[in-house]
């Protein structure tokens, strides 16, 4: 199987960082999503009520321009016509005059039901336009009386009707055709009142509306026809126009009957452009008016104020994201300057400061907290220097509690180790020379005592006094002493100029072990008459000797009997605060091949 390969954990600065943008970041998302979401709703709304208002505003137009322009002195005029009371020359008076004062009307005609040449009275402005594009008036004004007819139809009561839109190339007028059928017969005959009326005005209004310079409008007949388009009005087509789904859409609506505005819509042009539009029919012509727009055209202020939204929520997390780093930053530089001292404490450097953390927050609180206990740690890493290995186990052992006063009882050998001929020295040397001399071999004799698995337990000026604990505390304290006198003697050789030697004793037995003083000085030590006897051999010793005890001896021998080294029985001694003398042994270095004797009564070589 393949070894699982977890995620890469993230650092404490990343995950600030992370944390910090994510926080930053989210919330300007959040709300610039929601702000371009209604802004392009709302640009939206107002681009499609563009739309509606202009088809609403078109197809009105056209309505009221029929109805208050046209419309009502075409019914006055058939109203006279109509009337028994007025005379023939006075009904054609009023055609006449009627020609003269309407402008748009170009032409009035009365057409017989089965006469062959209808009536045409026509405007002289309108003719002579005719005439000077070379087109013979009569030949465009009027029309055939089979086609008035068929519009007319037969109702009773008939109604007003607008007939066909033609087109006029030489001109490039539109003319639309208004059916009256009279009510009364003229010469026994059915008889209708027609209006060509020129266009121009609708086709100038939708021209110069202000929306064509973003968009179309269409007009298109119940024959899909385009009006006021002269291309597709010459060539004779009457398919929908290329506009396509829109068109086809008005011209099912016109069918259905629907005469309201249709909302808005999105399609496709046959090209593939996208577009919005709108139609609505023209309630007095067979015609749907369609206002339409490119949906970029339309919804371009929208997508402007998006690009601005987007730029700014863009520009608001490049600043949130900086902002989050200088942030993280600001938290994780510090927190990790205390990480490195940390590591350094660690490593057992206690000098390191906490330095690059300035602010006045809780970090910077902690900082100082953290240089506080560097400070105490040191200090106390230095005490630690002036007191025993056991002392210190003493002191962890105590817990809660604390050390009390009192102890206990342990075998221990104890070595007491003095330099000879120091005071000699000291008064020949400068004081430096003194302490630089003395620091020299009291640190070695540390050493070798740490290194035999014994604690120091105090200096008395140039003497040091060891505590050996364990099943081999008598072999490890007569190693030392051994390695003890080799060193003074390899240092002495290297430095005639400071020629010292030492003296040597060791003991060992049952001692008290523990702290002696007041409650607010201790010292841990060992006390007893085993002390008391290594501390008089040490003295007893020469330089360059060291003395054993029997018991010593005896331990070292039943525990390590290969131990390197020769032992002499020496003639009993006396000590102070002993009035038996003492049986000792001198100690020295094993001749080579030399084994190992067990210590017996007399003088024993071994």
């Amino acid at each position: 199987m393949s070894p699982v390969s977890w995620p890469m954990s993230l650092s404490l600065r990343r995950k600030l960082l992370l944390f910090s943008a994510l926080i930053a970041a989210l919330p300007l998302l959040f709300a610039g999503q929601s702000l371009i979401r209604i802004a392009r709703d709302e640009m939206k709304s107002s681009a499609n009520e563009r739309l509606v208002r202009t088809v609403r505003e078109v197809t009105g137009q056209i309505d009221d321009i029929y109805e208050r322009a046209w419309l009502p002195p075409l019914l006055m005029i058939r109203s006279t016509l109509d009337s028994e009371k007025v005379g023939v020359g006075e009904k054609v008076a009023v055609l006449t005059h009627g020609i003269a004062e309407l402008p748009d009307i170009v032409a009035l005609q009365i057409t017989l039901d089965g006469g062959r040449l209808p009536l045409v009275i026509s405007q002289d402005r309108f003719s002579a336009k005719l005439t000077e594009a070379g087109i013979q008036p009569l030949s465009v004004l009027r029309v055939s009386p089979e086609t008035i007819m068929a519009a007319a139809g037969t109702e009773a009561a008939p109604p007003v009707r607008v007939s066909a839109v033609d087109y006029e190339p030489k001109t490039g007028a539109w003319l639309a055709t208004v059916i009256l059928p009279l009510q009364n017969p003229v010469s026994g005959a059915r008889a209708v009142l027609s209006a060509r009326i020129d266009l121009g005005r609708i086709r100038d209004f939708i021209r110069d509306q202000p929306f064509r310079q973003v968009g179309m409008i269409t007009t298109v007949d119940a024959q899909g026809r385009t009006l006021f388009d002269p291309e597709q009005a010459g060539s004779g087509e009457t398919e929908p126009p290329s506009q396509g789904e829109i068109v086809t859409e008005a011209l099912a609506a016109r069918k259905e009957g629907r005469s309201r505005v249709v909302s808005v819509d999105t399609y496709s042009r046959p090209d593939g452009t996208p577009m919005l539009g709108t139609f609505a029919p023209v309630r007095n012509f067979d015609w749907t008016v369609m206002v339409e727009q490119k949906e970029a055209d339309a919804y371009y202020a929208a997508g402007v104020m998006m690009n601005s939204l987007s730029l700014w929520t863009i520009g608001g997390l490049v600043i949130a994201v900086l902002g989050s780093v200088a942030f993280s930053l600001g938290i994780s530089r510090p927190i990790l300057a205390i990480g490195e001292a940390a590591n350094e404490v660690a490593k057992g450097n206690y000098k390191v400061q906490v330095k690059t953390v300035r602010s006045r927050d809780e970090i910077g609180e902690l900082a100082k907290r953290i240089n506080n206990m560097i400070v105490q740690i040191n200090e106390r890493f230095e005490l630690a220097k002036f007191v025993s290995h056991g002392t210190i186990s003493a002191i962890q052992r105590s817990e809660e509690t604390g050390v009390a006063l009192g102890g206990s009882r342990c075998e221990v050998a104890i070595l007491f180790v003095d330099i000879r001929g120091y005071t000699a020295f000291a008064e020949s040397r400068d004081p430096e020379t003194v302490v630089e001399t003395l620091n020299f071999y009291l640190a070695r004799q540390a050493d070798l005592v740490a290194s035999h698995n014994g604690d120091v337990d105090k200096f008395v000026g140039d003497q040091v006094m060891a505590v050996f604990q364990g099943p081999a505390m008598a072999a490890n304290a007569l190693r030392c002493a051994l390695a003890m006198q080799k060193h003074m003697t390899d240092a002495s050789a290297n430095r005639p100029d400071r020629t010292l030697a030492i003296g040597i004793g060791i003991d060992m037995g049952e001692v008290v072990m523990g702290a002696i003083g007041a409650r607010d000085r201790m010292d841990f030590t060992v006390l007893g008459d085993h002390v008391n006897i290594a501390a008089r051999l040490c003295s007893a010793a020469k330089p360059r000797q060291t003395l054993a005890t029997a018991v010593v001896i005896q331990a070292a021998m039943g525990s390590h009997p290969d131990l390197p080294l020769t032992s002499h029985a020496l003639d009993p001694i006396t000590v102070k605060g002993k009035s038996a003398p003492l049986r000792v042994y001198d100690i020295q270095p094993a001749r080579q091949n030399s084994q190992l004797k067990r210590a017996g009564g007399g003088a024993a070589e071994l």
